[in-house]
C-alpha cells in the first residue's frame, strides 16, 4: 500500500519527507518496531533533521493527526457559529474526513494506538465545544460537566470511527453521521441550553 501525504501536511517539505517515510514503513511494519534510523534512512534524511522537527515518532504521527483535525476544525467552524442548534453537517463533515484520509486511517486503527490518539481526541472534541460555547455566549457553570459531556462525545464518535474503519468504510458515510447526530444532538443540546428534561 503506497500512502501519499495530504496538502495539510505538505507545510513543510522536510516535514513531508519524514511523514511520507513513516507512513510507507506502517503499510508494512508495526509502529512499534518501527525506528527513528528507519523513518530518516527511508526519508533520505540525516537523523539529527528529525530531532530539529520531532521528539518521538510519536510527535511526527501525532503532527500529521493535528494537521487533518485542524483541516477539519477550519471546514466545520462557519457551522459552529451558525446556529446554536448545531447543523448535522458537522457530523458529516467529521466522517467525510476521515474517509478522505481512508489509507491513513486504516493504518492509525490498526497501529494499536488508541491510547495514544484517543487524549488528542477528546481535546480535539474539547476545541470544537469551546468555539460552540464562545460564538453562542454560552455560560458554562459546571466545567466538570462539561468535561464529561466532552468524554461521552469524544468516546461515541471514536468508536463509531473505529468500527467503521475496520469494516473498511463499508457504511455509507452519511447513514453514519445521520446516526450520530440523531443519537447525540438532542441530549447535548438539551446540556448546553438548558431546556427541561
Amino acid at each position: 500500500m503506497t500512502l501519499s501525504v495530504s496538502s495539510v501536511a505538505a507545510d513543510s517539505p522536510t516535514r513531508a519527507q519524514l511523514l511520507q517515510a513513516l507512513l510507507s514503513l506502517m503499510a508494512d511494519h508495526p509502529f512499534a518496531a518501527i525506528t527513528v534510523q528507519q523513518i530518516t534512512r527511508s526519508a533520505g534524511l540525516a537523523r539529527q533533521t528529525f530531532y530539529l522537527h520531532y521528539r518521538s515518532r510519536e510527535d511526527l504521527l501525532l503532527d500529521y493527526v493535528d494537521s487533518v483535525f485542524a483541516e477539519f476544525y477550519d471546514d466545520i467552524a462557519d457551522m459552529v457559529g451558525a446556529s446554536p442548534e448545531l447543523d448535522s453537517d458537522i457530523s458529516q463533515r467529521l466522517f467525510e474526513q476521515w474517509n478522505r484520509h481512508r489509507d491513513f486511517s486504516r493504518l492509525m486503527f490498526s497501529a494499536g494506538l488508541e491510547s495514544l490518539l484517543i487524549k488528542r481526541f477528546q481535546n480535539y472534541i474539547a476545541r470544537v465545544l469551546g468555539l460552540y460555547v464562545r460564538q453562542h455566549g454560552i455560560p458554562v457553570s459546571d466545567a466538570e460537566q462539561l468535561g464529561f459531556m466532552i468524554d461521552y462525545l469524544a468516546g461515541a464518535s471514536w468508536m463509531m470511527l473505529d468500527r467503521w474503519v475496520r469494516n473498511d468504510f463499508r457504511y455509507p458515510a452519511e447513514k453514519l453521521a445521520s446516526l450520530f447526530s440523531q443519537l447525540s444532538r438532542p441530549g447535548f443540546l438539551d446540556v448546553m441550553l438548558q431546556r427541561p428534561q
